[in-house]
């Protein structure tokens, strides 16, 4: 698998970011079926941790697999609801 350069690394984050907002359950499974078709579940959960940690999402749920997503202030400041 080849290295993603920093701007499609930036651009995958941008269509994860898109999908929490548009799906009605932001799920793990489904955030990798429409943002990140082509990684498996573990990348996709790094992808979400990730963004978790630096604040743009949130987490409610228990288990990552059963775990729904939703933008934060900082996400939707930062791109203006994401319009």
């Amino acid at each position: 698998m080849k290295k993603l350069s920093h701007i499609e690394n930036f651009e995958r984050i941008i269509l994860v970011l898109k999908a929490v907002q548009k799906l009605p359950v932001a799920s793990t499974s489904e955030l990798g079926r429409v943002a990140l078709p082509d990684l498996n579940i573990r990348s996709t959960q790094r992808y979400l941790k990730g963004l978790e940690k630096a604040g743009y999402i949130r987490r409610k749920g228990v288990f990552s697999d059963e775990s729904r997503f939703f933008l934060t202030e900082k996400s939707k400041q930062l791109f203006g609801e994401l319009a």
